[in-house]
């Protein structure tokens, strides 16, 4: 008795599932344009154009769907997740900007690693909703952008990327002739304490991180609020940098209540830096690949058992 032939991919076509992993993960993962893998594939005596793998990763897309349903699934009962958007161009789309939407999971105590991309033809914090669905009730890290709110998500808590609040401060003091005195620079440096005492706690359990952090780090952060707090009459960009921390103060804090919740977005904007160049060749080729959001592109590092 002999197995059966498996049935192909696609009908008719050069693309195995296992070329398609491969031209998905050129594309995707290292940016490898389309036509510049033409060379790969002719190299490997495979006839291979551009527009053939464009509609094989088109296609290919909708067999992933049940994979990306149960991910989704997955990602919406971790306690905590990380929350990004990035920008970029769809040629002939008629906007200046579209938006990459990513959500992933923390590093630290999430059940699995999972990181969701989902395209919107818009920044308007009804994506957020739509992603994560209104009745979600963990807690988002995420940075200042008004859009993450109760408004969206009224059952949510939500942090905020100290990195995000000390990089206006960090860019106030590449711009300063005398830096040894001036707020700016002693902002930046009450925070590099929050950061190095942040890294060097010893733990566990969320629990236990919960504990460390009350205990090392609230200090050093409460002396830096008091720091920013008590400058007087800071002046143009000094002053919006203050402001956007002290806005941001109860949902930094939050730290001190969720042991799971980071205290950068670091690990969503890793996930995101590689993405928007390949994106674009994609979009360009083909503008109508991607009004299909939530669809377009997926990736886990590791699958739930």
């Amino acid at each position: 008795m002999t197995a059966g032939t498996p049935s192909p991919l696609f009908n008719h076509s050069y693309v195995s599932s296992s070329v398609l992993a491969n031209i998905a993960t050129n594309k995707f993962d290292l940016a490898i344009p389309f036509n510049r893998q033409e060379r790969i594939w002719k190299a490997a005596s495979l006839e291979l154009n551009s527009k053939q793998m464009a509609n094989a990763v088109i296609k290919g897309a909708d067999r992933f769907k049940p994979l990306y349903n149960l991910l989704c699934d997955q990602l919406r009962q971790e306690k905590v997740v990380h929350m990004d958007e990035t920008p970029f161009q769809v040629l002939d789309s008629g906007k200046s900007r579209s938006y990459f939407w990513v959500v992933r999971t923390p590093k630290e105590f999430a059940n699995h690693q999972i990181a969701l991309f989902h395209y919107a033809p818009t920044r308007s914090g009804k994506v957020i909703s739509d992603v994560l669905t209104s009745d979600y009730s963990g807690a988002v890290m995420c940075d200042g952008y008004g859009g993450y709110s109760q408004e969206r998500l009224p059952e949510s808590i939500f942090g905020s990327c100290l990195i995000h609040i000390r990089r206006l401060f960090i860019e106030l003091v590449k711009g300063l002739k005398l830096k040894d005195d001036a707020p700016a620079t002693k902002a930046v440096k009450l925070l590099s304490r929050v950061f190095h005492c942040e890294n060097n706690l010893q733990y566990q359990t969320p629990a236990e991180k919960k504990a460390q952090r009350q205990k090392l780090v609230k200090p050093l952060l409460d002396a830096f609020y008091t720091f920013i707090e008590g400058i007087s009459n800071p002046m143009h960009r000094l002053r919006n940098a203050i402001k956007n921390a002290v806005k941001l103060k109860s949902r930094v804090y939050q730290i001190f209540e969720i042991g799971e919740l980071p205290l950068s977005n670091n690990a969503v904007e890793q996930s995101i830096r590689p993405r928007p160049s390949s994106a674009k060749t994609v979009c360009s080729r083909n503008p109508q690949l991607v009004p299909k959001p939530t669809r377009f592109s997926t990736r886990s590092f590791r699958l739930p058992s």
